[in-house]
């Protein structure tokens, strides 16, 4: 049931508010004061327009005369949603000059040079109406008219992001043509188009480049771009931050399908796994060799990686462990056993995934488990074995003994794959945040000439049962055992290592992954 408007006490002064539900059933109010309207083309209120056009109306609209005088004649359009809430009184209060547009006469009324004014908060309380409307008006409006040029393809961010070398390598073997985009926003998009160039494909990493209310995301749309997401981390993670339903008419990928079945009940019309992949440049040459700079990693175990989620004081504020929850969880991994962000929902007790922050509580557990796995492996592995390397962040100090062979950050591209390669063996930890992910360890270890042992997550089941059987282990005390055979065997080792090889250049590329992209959206023609 939509609230009623506020009414001032007796005495006081302030406009009425309507109080409302906006598009996620949340309650918000809005005001009709002049800084709500906001001209956005034609004579400017000192001149008399022959045709006013009003994209809302906001709570009063009996106002609008005194607010903008010499109207002329006046048209509107209004959300309905809001005009349902609002109900008969409001309805009663509109003035009886102005006339309801057609959907297909706003357009027209803008190139005519009618006076545009929206009511501004309209877009922030319903964007799933008011965004496509507005972005047609958009584009209705450029001097040259974008249409999609073929096998053209914008990568939001820079070469510096998650996978955009990747995905931009695997496009042009595919024979697109890439822009990467960087940091652009709303205005550096609208720019673009506004120029006449419009991509075939907008193909976003965790949401990159869309904005919170779907406005860039319906602006490409408009111009006529497909827009598809690829949640390479936790999608309920990346939904937190979104305030519009635009995400659920887009299709998305997810690298850990545990998430497919979560997404659709949340509205999603196209939810597809596609997992983390291999380049194909690393497989289709040689395999690296030890290289004589990492030569005393030869012996040792390697792990690489960080130790805690990045920004993560600001994205989990206000989270904290549950003192009843916890030892149990501890008790899991000590037997080998998966406490993941699925478990963690569920022992939270917390029904609403999205609109809101509320997963991020599941998440932040989650993230501890996680935290608490590679500590507890890292420590068994150097009190088992004394092998032990780690490249990281200045955090492992604090989590790992004195006597860890402790290094810092190194470069993906330039500085890894030779420390894969000359490592007596890799170690993976997956992260509790993705219950059936990999990481891209476990395809670049391979791909580079390295060898792998990674904890038992479910995600490897996309892998023949005879390459990962070798490769696992699922509690912190098999660690050392599984190592030592798998070092101990140099046929073994070699074999594993042309095995993953092949079966990666088979169908486990970038290459793979986008060619699968683009035949989902039909663009693979």
């Amino acid at each position: 049931m939509p609230a009623r408007p506020d009414s001032p006490s007796p005495g006081q002064t302030r406009p009425v508010r309507a109080g409302i539900l906006d598009e996620l059933g949340l309650a918000k109010s809005l005001s009709a004061a002049p800084g709500d309207f906001r001209t956005l083309c034609g004579p400017d209120g000192s001149k008399t327009s022959p045709d006013t056009l009003f994209l809302g109306l906001g709570p009063e609209p009996e106002r609008l005369p005194e607010l903008f005088p010499d109207l002329g004649a006046v048209r509107y359009a209004e959300c309905p949603e809001l005009a349902a809430q609002l109900g008969d009184g409001w309805r009663g209060r509109i003035p009886a000059a102005f006339a309801k547009a057609k959907a297909e006469d706003i357009t027209a009324l803008a190139r005519s040079g009618a006076r545009i004014v929206l009511y501004t908060p309209g877009p922030r309380v319903f964007p799933g109406f008011w965004g496509p409307l507005l972005a047609r008006l958009q584009v209705a409006l450029f001097a040259v008219a974008p249409a999609p040029r073929r096998r053209l393809a914008w990568l939001p961010g820079n070469e510096a992001g998650l996978l955009r070398i990747e995905l931009r390598e695997a496009l042009e073997t595919l024979g697109w043509t890439v822009r990467l985009t960087g940091d652009a926003g709303l205005e550096d998009c609208r720019a673009l188009l506004a120029g006449g160039e419009c991509p075939e494909l907008f193909l976003s990493v965790n949401f990159s480049g869309l904005d919170p209310l779907g406005e860039a995301c319906h602006l490409l749309q408009a111009a006529g771009a497909r827009v598809a997401v690829w949640c390479v981390d936790n999608p309920l993670h990346l939904l937190s931050g979104l305030k519009s339903r635009f995400w659920t008419a887009l299709p998305l990928f997810v690298t850990d399908g545990w998430f497919v079945d979560a997404l659709r009940k949340l509205g999603a019309a196209q939810v597809f796994p596609l997992p983390l992949a291999a380049r194909a440049r690393d497989l289709d040459s040689p395999a690296r060799t030890p290289s004589p700079a990492w030569a005393e990693l030869s012996e040792r175990l390697v792990f690489a990686g960080r130790s805690a989620f990045p920004g993560r004081a600001g994205f989990f504020a206000g989270c904290a462990l549950p003192d009843t929850i916890w030892p149990e969880a501890q008790a899991m991994l000590e037997r080998g056993r998966r406490p993941d962000f699925g478990w963690w929902l569920e022992r939270l007790r917390i029904d609403r995934l999205w609109p809101g922050a509320e997963v991020r509580r599941a998440g932040f557990c989650a993230e501890e488990t996680g935290r608490a796995w590679r500590t507890l492996c890292l420590r068994r592995a150097q009190s088992d074995l004394g092998l032990l390397t780690v490249f990281g962040d200045a955090g492992w100090r604090e989590l790992l003994p004195e006597t860890a062979d402790l290094r810092g950050v190194v470069d993906y591209y330039t500085a890894l794959p030779d420390i894969a390669a000359s490592a007596g063996c890799c170690l993976g930890l997956t992260s509790p945040l993705l219950p059936r992910g990999l990481s891209q360890r476990h395809f670049d270890t391979w791909a580079w000439g390295g060898l792998l042992l990674s904890d038992a997550t479910p995600g490897l089941d996309i892998f023949p049962a005879e390459l990962t059987r070798e490769i696992t282990f699922r509690a912190p005390q098999d660690l050392a055992p599984r190592i030592r055979a798998l070092t101990g065997s140099p046929a073994l080792a070699a074999d594993l290592k042309a095995a993953w090889r092949a079966e990666l250049s088979r169908a486990h590329t970038y290459g793979h992954r986008l060619a699968e992209v683009l035949e989902r959206l039909g663009l693979s023609g």
